[in-house]
Order: structure tokens, then C-alpha cells, then sequence
């Protein structure tokens, strides 16, 4: 999704602070580079000329250009991950750079410089600038959230919104107040009529509002929408086709795709199960050819993974992106608030799952959640498991998730097939994420699909044999492909 510059105070603010930043970390490197070289410098006839101090300030003036012209028409640097950050202020440095030694050059003062002590420079610059943009970052995200370009203040039309004739009056105050820019309309149940009605009060207030989009009773979500033609459509459901990838059939979706599919599959999909495949699970299909039916036996398989994503994409699918567990369960969460989808969640310890309730109708007030169950730690005997069964379906859940790691829950998913009234979903680790007592890896980590590496990292325990091990195995198998199918084609 393309960023949009914010506007206002807060802007200009962010803006500022980020420049004197920069300044400061100028001056810091600076000092910091003569330091390492003073000794060197000491000794040179023309240190006297004041060339160092000539360069700072040269730098000091330089970089407001490069500020105005580069870094003032970019997105300010709470709207970026930190990796965007990283790129952005490379590329900063690097004008700058580039316009000191020009001028240098021009002065013929490059003589009289050290070049270890601009190279030091230019290092610490970035090093030091980075890491006070990161924690003024960090500070503004904390105190004030992350900005958004467009403030709205969303509408749900109901009986209660439309039976109030002061509630318009009161969201047209906020706006005017400058609180927000401008209002989201979702009709939902409510007439055209009515939301005519609402949208003309709007309207006649000078208010830029905006009227969400439904389709077959689904609220339309942001990443689903795409131009056809001269057209703005969502697409219908998960195309048949699938890349395979070590003999499991991944379907193709982007997530809130995927989660459009099962909603509007949702009565087919009922005593069937869906997967979320990772790198780990891939290669223990491929190493396990009864884990591999398992998995095609599924109603879907999605690539939980960026490397299964991204050999989607080089097989010619190019709407194939990561469709990670946690992701999918947030966009349903979210599509669910209605109520009218219920939910039951079987799998991980008690007070997770205690946790996971309070978070959940928190985030996603009006969500039907059926029932919950933590398993022990053992197999069930036939009675449990029947117990369990008639537990589950007696709830009348239309979604069953299960939380039991793999590959024990696609087992237990595939042996419960055509048991279980509602359709089950293996989620892994998705409970915790979602319970908050496993903190997830920043999104700029998953986005360059290192989100392995961040959960490695906090519980290498569990996850270095998984990792380390599976990952290397997962490249060898694919470097052994590539090379049988060269040999094949020659």
C-alpha cells in the first residue's frame, strides 16, 4: 500500500524533531571520528587551517538542502518500519556524502582531509542517526500511537445511531474540531434510504465523508480490492489452480482473499479442515508422505511462509503472498464482529486460553465465541475424545481452531474430519500471538520474511533444531530440485 504524507502540526513536529536529530548525530560522529583520529591529526601542519571544523559546518548547511529536498517530501519516519527507515536514511547520507566531497573537490580541500576520518564520519553518521531516529521512534509510537495519513471516525449505521438526532451533529463537531478528517459510513443493516439521509447531513456540513463497500452481505476489506478493467472489484473466491511445492497443493490468496473465500464457503467447508503450512511443515511432507496426504487432504493449504510465497510467485502466480495463521485469524476476527459467525477454540493451556477471551472481546467487540478447551497433555482415550466431540459440536461453532503445534493438530484435524460440525483450522501458535503471552516479531521483520529468526532468537530452545535444521533442509531439497530439473531439460 502506497504512504501518504501526513499533514498538520503533528507533521511538521515529527519533521523538525527528526532534523535536529540528525544535526545532533552529525556533530556526535564528528567528534567521535577526530577522537579516533586526533593523534594523526595533530601531527598534520594543516590542521591549524580549521579544514575540520570547516567540514562539519559544511556538512551542517549541506544537509538542510538535502532535508528540504529529499526527507521533506518522504513519509516521516513513524510511518515507516524500521527497515524503510534504514533505507531511507542510507540514501540520505549518501547525497549528503556526495555533495560534500563535490564541494571539496571544487575547493580543493580534499587534500587536506583524511579520508579514514570521512569514512568514520559517514559510518558513525549513519549508525548514530539511526539509532536516534529509532528511539524518538519509539517514544512518539508510545505517547501517541502510530499517525495514520487520513484520520476517520468510523459510522456503523444502527437503530441506535439512527434514532439519535444528535449523533451526527456531535461526529460533525469532532471533525470541524480537527480530531478527525473525515467520517467512514458503514451501512450495514441500514436502508439506502437512511444512508442517504446521513450522508446528505454530512455533506450539507462541508464533512468529506466516505461510504464503505459491501458485497454478498461482506464488509469489502482493505488488501482484497483490485482494479479489473475500468472496474474496482474483490475477487470472487480462491481460484481452483495450486502450486505445488514438495507435493502439497498450496492455494493462491493474499490473506484477507483467503479469508473471504472461507466465509463464503463456510457451509462446505463444515467437518472439513484448513492448514497454514510453513517452511518447517513443508519439509516434513516432504520427508513424511502420510503427513504430505494429511495436508491435500485439507479443504485449503495456505503458504504460511515467505519462502513458499515467493516460489509461488517464480511459478508464475504473481497475487501469491504469505498467508501466515495469525494474520488469517485477525482478519476473521475482524470480519466476525457481527456476530453471526461463531467461533470455538481447542488447544493450548488454560489461563492462554483465559487471556485469549479477555483480548479477543476486547479487540473485537460483538465476536461469538462458543466455547473453549485446553486438552491435557496425553492422547484421550475413546470417552474423552467423544467427550470432546460432543462438547464442540453441542456449542453450535461454526469455526473450530486448533491450537496444537504441528503436525499434532493436522493429525488430530484429519482424524476428526467429518466429526466436527464446524470447520477446523490448525493455528499453531496463533493462540499465543493472539493471547499476547508470545509477542510477535515486528512487521517490518515479517515483511523481509524473518519472522523465523525473531522467534528463533527468544526461544532458541524450542526452535533452534526446527529452524537451524528444517530451513537448511527446505534449501537443500530445493537446490536438489533445481539441479534434477536442469538435468532433466539438458
Amino acid at each position: 500500500m502506497q504512504k501518504t504524507l501526513l499533514k498538520g502540526k503533528k507533521n511538521r513536529l515529527i519533521q523538525r524533531n527528526t532534523f535536529l536529530l540528525d544535526e545532533l548525530s552529525f556533530i556526535l560522529a564528528f567528534f567521535l571520528a577526530i577522537a579516533i583520529r586526533y593523534d594523526a591529526i595533530r601531527a598534520w601542519k594543516d590542521y591549524n587551517n580549521g579544514i575540520y571544523i570547516s567540514m562539519i559546518v559544511t556538512v551542517l548547511l549541506f544537509y538542510v538542502i538535502v532535508f528540504s529536498v529529499y526527507d521533506i517530501r518522504r513519509p516521516v519516519i513513524v510511518e515507516m518500519d524500521p527497515a524503510e527507515n534504514l533505507i531511507k536514511l542510507f540514501k540520505n547520507r549518501f547525497l549528503l556524502y556526495l555533495l560534500t566531497i563535490v564541494y571539496f573537490y571544487f575547493t580543493q580541500k580534499t587534500v587536506l582531509t583524511s579520508r579514514i576520518v570521512m569514512t568514520l564520519f559517514l559510518i558513525f553518521s549513519v549508525v548514530l542517526g539511526y539509532v536516534l531516529r529509532m528511539v524518538y521512534r519509539r517514544y512518539y509510537i508510545r505517547k501517541y500511537g502510530i499517525p495514520s495519513s487520513v484520520s476517520d471516525y468510523e459510522i456503523r449505521l444502527n437503530d441506535s445511531v439512527l434514532q439519535d438526532p444528535d449523533y451526527i451533529k456531535g461526529v460533525i463537531d469532532k471533525v470541524k474540531s480537527g480530531a478527525f478528517d473525515c467520517v467512514l459510513v458503514i451501512q450495514g443493516d441500514a436502508s439506502d434510504q437512511d444512508t442517504r439521509e446521513i450522508l446528505k447531513k454530512l455533506e450539507s456540513a462541508g464533512v468529506r465523508s466516505y461510504l464503505s463497500l459491501d458485497s454478498m452481505s461482506y464488509e469489502v476489506r482493505s488488501g482484497i480490492v483490485q482494479d479489473i478493467g475500468s472496474h474496482a472489484v474483490i475477487p470472487a473466491f480462491v481460484r481452483s489452480d495450486r502450486a505445488e511445492i514438495f507435493g502439497v497443493s498450496y492455494c493462491i490468496a493474499r490473506t484477507e482473499e483467503a479469508v473471504h473465500h472461507v466465509l463464503e464457503h463456510l457451509e462446505e467447508f463444515k467437518g472439513r479442515y484448513i492448514c497454514f503450512s510453513n517452511v518447517h511443515t513443508t519439509v516434513m511432507a516432504k520427508e513424511n508422505p502420510q503427513y504430505a496426504a494429511i495436508l491435500n487432504e485439507a479443504a485449503c493449504v495456505f503458504p504460511d511462509g515467505t519462502p513458499i510465497a515467493k516460489l509461488q510467485s517464480k511459478q508464475g502466480h504473481e497475487s501469491a503472498e504469505r498467508v501466515a495463521g495469525p494474520d488469517f485469524m485477525a482478519n476473521m476476527f475482524r470480519d466476525t464482529m457481527d456476530g453471526r459467525v461463531s467461533h470455538y477454540f481447542y488447544g493450548s493451556k488454560p489461563e492462554t486460553l483465559e487471556m485469549l477471551k479477555a483480548e479477543l472481546t476486547r479487540k473485537y467487540p460483538g465476536i461469538n465465541i462458543k466455547g473453549m478447551y485446553s486438552p491435557p497433555f496425553r492422547a484421550l482415550d475413546s470417552k474423552e475424545d467423544e467427550e470432546v466431540i460432543r462438547r464442540i459440536n453441542e456449542s453450535g461453532a461454526d469455526i473450530v481452531w486448533i491450537g496444537l503445534g504441528a503436525p499434532k493438530q493436522e493429525q488430530w484435524m484429519n482424524a476428526h474430519k467429518g466429526r466436527i460440525n464446524g470447520v477446523m483450522m490448525g493455528v499453531g501458535a496463533g493462540f499465543d500471538f493472539h493471547a499476547g503471552t508470545i509477542q510477535r516479531a515486528p512487521v517490518w521483520l515479517q515483511k523481509i520474511g524473518l519472522e523465523w529468526l525473531y522467534r528463533l532468537i527468544r526461544d532458541p530452545g524450542r526452535l533452534l533444531n526446527r529452524y537451524l535444521v528444517t530451513n537448511n533442509k527446505f534449501f537443500w531439497y530445493l537446490l536438489k530440485e533445481k539441479l534434477s530439473d536442469r538435468k532433466h531439460n539438458d
